[in-house]
């Protein structure tokens, strides 16, 4: 019955949301963005805060470097984009011209039929250069595929992030004080909660693509192979894909090399050891054990990534983190059934209580100290079993 619930509950606040989505679209996702961004900065500006005894200076400080960060990702790492894609717009017009030349006289009948139904190269370079084309190629299909559009929206994010964290203790009283006021403690709980998850999330998805992006570029440069900077943000980006994300970080490799070389299959291998080792390693450290459906989030990403592209395969993975936190901090509402290992430590708990109350009578002050750890370790993992 509890895991029918769960579902039940899964379902409909995840069905909600993607209505919410589909009808508010763009603002809905910009604004929470902004509120996703400043929870993930949170605890930086809160650290800064404290040595410098200043807010302000340490949010001003903090988004100065995440500014320059990203403008430092724009400029250099734009130059190496922007020569990768001229190499490959070159490389294709010659493999296409090559194709309309060669295979209709090759062997195979597929080559043939395939070379017959192509279009022929001025009129292919004409469909892309008209107007038609070019708003295609810019990605007039949906939000966020322009360049220019998505620049735009990351600093519509960052605008309103910074608002966010300035002024977060009032806008909290404000969206609190909408519900009774019985309600309001376990309300700004929820909140809270949701924060710190979604924050922990994209510092650790955030710092992985940083790492695997840098770290896949380097050795793609280092292993000869062509448009490593392309390749390398393929790879940070697909990533944030739970299950399926390594698989297809290494499928454009295979295109590239055009063969199964010796250096594809050390490619394939040295990117597969990148993402598991981040995972392995990077993460647990960042999101201290938090446990996120991947289920979820691979629904968020299909649905997200249909309506909103790339923008919204960025999204979609601290959205559903979200939605999964609030249903974990809302389902213990609900009357469960205490499996048996959990009845055992709750009488612990109780008697630990009860052996507390004698030893604090009595002048053992090391047995105080030893029941008072005790029953801290007890009253942990009775949290963490009622949780999971």
């Amino acid at each position: 019955m509890k895991k029918a619930v769960w579902y039940i509950l899964v379902v409909a606040i995840t069905l909600l949301a993607l209505m919410l989505l589909w009808q508010f679209n763009l603002a809905i996702i910009l604004f929470a963005s902004s509120l996703a961004v400043s929870a993930a900065l949170k605890p930086l500006i809160l650290r800064v805060a404290g040595e410098s005894r200043s807010r302000r200076f340490a949010l001003g400080t903090v988004y100065s470097l995440v500014i320059g960060f990203i403008l430092l990702i724009f400029t250099v790492g734009g130059q190496f984009l922007l020569q990768d894609l001229q190499r490959a717009t070159d490389d294709f017009a010659f493999s296409y011209d090559r194709i309309k030349t060669e295979w209709p006289r090759s062997n195979s009948i597929f080559k043939q039929t395939l070379a017959e139904q192509l279009p022929s190269s001025d009129d292919l370079y004409q469909a892309m250069t008209s107007e038609e084309g070019i708003v295609t190629l810019a990605g007039d299909g949906g939000p966020g595929q322009n360049f220019f559009s998505s620049f735009g929206n990351i600093a519509i994010i960052l605008v309103l992030s910074i608002y966010w964290s300035a002024d977060q203790l009032r806008f909290e009283r404000i969206s609190v004080s909408m519900f009774p006021a019985e309600h309001r403690p376990k309300a700004l709980q929820i909140w809270r909660s949701v924060e710190t998850g979604v924050g922990a999330y994209i510092r650790s998805e955030f710092v992985q693509s940083a790492l695997a992006g840098l770290l896949l570029g380097l050795g793609y440069w280092i292993l000869g192979l062509k448009y490593p900077s392309l390749l390398a943000l393929w790879g940070a980006i697909v990533r944030l894909i739970p299950w399926f994300g390594a698989a297809i970080a290494v499928l454009p490799l295979f295109f590239v090399a055009g063969t199964l070389s010796f250096t594809t299959v050390l490619s394939v291998l040295y990117t597969l050891i990148v993402l598991l080792l981040l995972k392995i390693i990077l993460e647990p450290r960042v999101l201290n054990e938090q446990q996120n459906s991947s289920m979820l989030i691979v629904l968020f990403v299909i649905v997200l990534a249909e309506a909103f592209g790339v923008i919204g395969v960025l999204v979609a993975p601290p959205l559903a983190v979200a939605v999964q936190i609030l249903l974990q901090e809302i389902f213990p509402l609900f009357p469960r059934r205490y499996a048996p290992e959990l009845k055992e430590a709750l009488k612990l708990k109780r008697r630990l209580s009860q052996m507390r109350r004698y030893v604090n009578n009595s002048d053992t002050s090391d047995s105080a100290r030893f029941v008072k750890q005790l029953r801290k370790l007890v009253t942990q993992t009775i949290t963490y079993m009622q949780k999971y």
